[in-house]
């Protein structure tokens, strides 16, 4: 019996190579799988094991998100119209987060606007769509008792999670 040829340089070169890509798919599984995340979408090859379950096309987390939404940045109001005059109104703006929200909710924390007798269910807590980066709100009938509002906004995500405020000073 004759003894194998011994590898040449670029043979032992090429299988190193090939365990250390292959150390580097199972340290990413490794890691992948202490960070919480698990296999989806299983595959079988050949057919003949189903119940494997390291055969998977993908990873997802399984770990719960809790984070808060990213809350909306530069975020003004502009004040329109006077008591006497034109209907007012303040007209806001803002840049919404990289991650659109789904939905905000603008509050009015200081100043005071009295409620139209003839629209009494107005509360100055309003839903917006998370679409949207500008809003405005008409206050016709209300009566301006202030000279100086302070309003935020808040993001919400699907789950109801609510960002950090985001807050506009509005002068009449």
């Amino acid at each position: 019996m004759a003894t194998p040829p011994d590898p040449t340089i670029d043979e032992l070169k090429a299988q190193i190579a090939q365990l250390q890509a292959d150390k580097t798919a199972l340290t990413t599984q490794r890691d992948k799988a202490l960070l919480g995340w698990r296999p989806n979408s299983f595959y079988d090859p050949k057919g003949d094991r189903p119940e494997d379950k390291f055969l998977t096309r993908g990873w997802s987390n399984s770990t719960v998100d809790t984070r808060p939404p990213n809350y909306p940045t530069a975020f003004t109001g502009s004040f329109a119209g006077t008591q006497a005059g034109p209907t007012p109104a303040i007209t806001f703006t803002w840049t919404k987060p990289a991650a659109a929200p789904a939905g905000y909710e603008l509050q009015l924390h200081e100043g005071e606007i009295g409620v139209n007798p003839a629209d009494p269910s107005r509360v100055f807590r309003v839903q917006i769509d998370g679409g949207l980066t500008t809003y405005k709100l008409v206050l016709t009938g209300h009566k301006i008792r202030a000279q100086r509002f302070r309003f935020t906004l808040v993001a919400l995500d699907a789950t109801g999670r609510r960002s950090s405020p985001a807050i506009a000073v509005v002068t009449a």
